[in-house]
C-alpha cells in the first residue's frame, strides 16, 4: 500500500512538470502564434463535436425507424 502512494504520488508531479511546461512553451510564442494555435485547436475540437452530434442525430432517427 505504501509503495502504491508512492508511485502515486510520482505519477502526480510528473503531469504536474509535464503541464508546466507546457505553459512555459506556450508563454514563448508571440501574441500571432497563440492566437493561431488557439484557433485551429478550437476549429478540431468544433469539427469533433460536429461529427459527434451527427452520429448522435443518426442513431435517433435509426430508432425512430425501427419502431414503426
Amino acid at each position: 500500500m505504501f509503495f502504491k502512494f508512492i508511485s502515486k504520488r510520482k505519477k502526480d508531479i510528473k503531469k504536474k512538470i509535464k503541464s508546466k511546461f507546457r505553459m512555459n512553451d506556450w508563454m514563448d510564442l508571440t501574441k500571432e502564434e497563440r492566437l493561431e494555435l488557439d484557433f485551429r485547436e478550437k476549429n478540431k475540437s468544433m469539427i469533433k463535436k460536429k461529427e459527434l452530434l451527427k452520429s448522435i442525430r443518426d442513431e435517433y432517427i435509426k430508432k425512430i425507424k425501427n419502431k414503426k
